[in-house]
């Protein structure tokens, strides 16, 4: 008895090793700024907030209101595409890596499934001032939707209609950027990035690493999936400004994330695109197609999960606990680490991040 758990708990391990809830990759260093398209593979498009060009001062940033705020660090989004020169056997269209609005269609059995309009690329923002430690703090999250998450391999549990990404970027006291999470709306892939500032502080309170970390910031949490700080982020605090994210092709992983601060337009306004940045609660009311009625894209009978977005990979990990794993929720639903932690818990900085005290 005791034997066949063991072959299950490491089949299990292997498992979860192999799928993206909880992997590592590299990530592009703060030169990809220079180089947006070659460093996501060469070809792709550069999705532009609508206050690309606009630079607040500290002063300007400190008195803003958190719907401002969402709109001035709205970041830049790098979207990688196949190249038609990639020796890729599973091809896909650029559709599939473009953003956009989500609408309800009507299927004949009745159900409700969702489709993205490419045509209308869409940032949603949310923005939230929450008590994170002992400070109040403005927390901006922004979500894309993509058509879908295309197969990449031969056994691909993770592909199906629908794909998303999330970015949430916490404040400090003054309005500037502290830490950055990414993640997709199914709550697979998240990472942390956190502010150079940040890591300073970390290693003088705490000192050098822990145990097989990369930075002080990040912490050995026992009986727990870590925290990654995947990067460190140089944002200047005299001119804060938004990120740039860099986001693969297919799977739609997070490849880097940096400040925007030296980002070179005219270089790159051949790949531009500009988006529309809308408040997340439109997702609540979007056309469903061929009427005049309108619909959330989140089922309320389901745990707010996306219509139409199911995954294969719910059935295997169901065996675990994991509640319909890889189905992308509104954000107060999504779910962490197998389940692990809830995205909208206050508690989880400090419990799996080493801050000092009075950071957050």
């Amino acid at each position: 008895m005791m034997r066949r758990f063991q072959q299950v708990a490491i089949a299990l391990f292997l498992l979860l090793s192999a799928t993206g809830c909880n992997v590592t990759w590299p990530m592009l260093d703060a030169t990809a700024v220079y180089r947006p398209i070659e460093s996501v593979g060469g070809a792709g498009v550069i999705y532009a907030p609508p206050a690309a060009h606009e630079r607040w001062s500290a002063a300007q940033v400190a008195s803003a209101t958190p719907e401002q705020l969402a709109r001035y660090y709205a970041p830049i989004l790098v979207q990688g595409h196949l190249s038609p020169q990639h020796d890729e056997p599973y091809r896909w269209p650029p559709e599939v890596d473009s953003i956009g609005r989500p609408f309800l269609v009507r299927l004949p059995n009745g159900r409700l499934r969702t489709e993205i309009d490419v045509s209308q690329p869409t940032v949603y923002a949310l923005a939230e001032r929450r008590r994170l430690g002992t400070h109040d703090h403005v927390q901006l999250t922004y979500t894309v939707w993509y058509p879908r998450r295309p197969r990449t391999k031969a056994i691909d549990i993770e592909a199906a209609h629908i794909d998303s990404g999330v970015l949430r970027i916490t404040l400090d006291e003054q309005n500037v950027p502290l830490l950055y999470e990414t993640v997709l709306a199914c709550g697979c892939y998240h990472k942390a990035f956190v502010e150079d500032r940040v890591e300073a502080a970390a290693r003088e309170y705490f000192g050098p690493p822990e145990r097989g970390k990369h930075f002080s910031v990040e912490k050995n949490v026992p009986g727990r999936i870590d925290w990654e700080v995947a990067g460190l982020v140089d944002t200047p605090t005299y001119e804060p400004v938004g990120p740039v994210v860099f986001v693969s092709a297919g799977e739609h992983r997070v490849q880097g994330l940096h400040s925007a601060n030296g980002f070179r337009w005219p270089e790159n306004a051949q790949a531009v695109v500009p988006y529309r940045l809308a408040d997340y609660r439109e997702l609540l009311s979007v056309p469903i197609a061929g009427t005049s009625e309108l619909g959330s894209i989140f089922n309320a009978a389901d745990d707010q999960q996306v219509f139409g977005a199911d995954r294969l990979e719910r059935f295997i990990f169901m065996w675990i606990g994991t509640d319909d794993a890889g189905h992308p929720r509104r954000n107060d639903q999504i779910l962490l680490h197998f389940d692990q932690s809830a995205w909208m818990d206050p508690t989880n900085y400090n419990r799996y991040l080493r801050l000092p005290p009075g950071l957050l």
